[in-house]
């Protein structure tokens, strides 16, 4: 009986420092302060002014192609680049494609940290939110994770959550798909998942040692018995693995997962 590997929990570390730099004609935090990167210089949103809302599923296949997320977050040294930089690229990328984007500012509660993503307007399903911030250096050696585009569900009062774009391609697509509510429930749902594998688990664990080193006569009571305690680990496996299907093997999440959104300011 082999055991279900171990979940992975994806730590999306992301971080913006609200500062002022020496420049001028760029975009501003409510305070007046300048918005800039990890750097120190500012922020330079390139728009075009050719550039449309796209679709909801043009807007995907736009992330899904762009790079910045394969990029690396670096928090200090002379090569930093942090969330207000990959929404920098991410921003600027979009409209050279032709595609109408904004550079979002969020605020938290109880915190003077703050966060970058992106907005797009699109034609069919309204305002999306993207967090392409790539936390690999900060996760999980073996998670064997390939993508962190993922679609940010923001809520004034509410935690600030992320799912990955692929789990939202695979739900319907409806209104309730892009509400909070929904990011709600998959959460729960994960939770619930990772309980089940975690109790799973430990069973097989207790049917490995149950079993070792004995043989067991068929047709007795003791073989009857294991027979039937293999058999519904084997039914555990299978919804399972049904699970892990439709929610895919990785809970995303960012540093700012256990924060509550006060404010989002987007520049376009």
């Amino acid at each position: 009986m082999n055991s279900i590997g171990k979940v992975s929990i994806i730590l999306l570390i992301v971080l913006l420092t609200f500062a002022a730099c020496e420049s001028a004609d760029f975009i501003y935090t409510r305070d007046g302060k300048i918005e800039c990167g990890g750097d120190g210089e500012a922020i330079k949103l390139k728009n075009n002014p050719e550039a449309t809302d796209p679709t909801f599923d043009e807007l995907i296949a736009f992330i899904k192609a762009d790079p910045t997320d394969t990029k690396n977050y670096i928090k200090s040294g002379p090569n930093v680049y942090v969330c207000a930089d990959f929404a920098e690229d991410v921003h600027n990328n979009a409209e050279a494609a032709g595609i109408r984007a904004g550079w979002a500012g969020i605020r938290f509660q109880d915190t003077e940290e703050g966060h970058a993503i992106n907005a797009f307007e699109t034609i069919d399903k309204g305002l999306i939110y993207i967090d392409c911030t790539n936390g690999r250096d900060f996760a999980d050696n073996d998670n064997g994770t390939q993508s962190w585009d993922t679609l940010a569900y923001i809520e004034i009062g509410m935690r600030y959550g992320i799912l990955h774009i692929d789990r939202i391609a695979s739900s319907p697509y409806d209104f309730y798909t892009l509400q909070y509510d929904f990011y709600a429930d998959c959460e729960k749902a994960w939770q619930d998942y990772k309980n089940m594998l975690d109790a799973y688990n430990k069973e097989v664990d207790r049917y490995n040692k149950e079993i070792s080193g004995k043989v067991f006569t068929i047709g007795s009571s003791e073989e009857q018995r294991v027979s039937a305690w293999k058999e519904k680990l084997n039914q555990q496996e299978q919804t399972l693995d049904r699970l892990e299907k439709e929610m895919g093997s990785h809970w995303y999440e960012s540093e700012f997962s256990s924060c509550t959104v006060k404010d989002i300011q987007i520049h376009w």
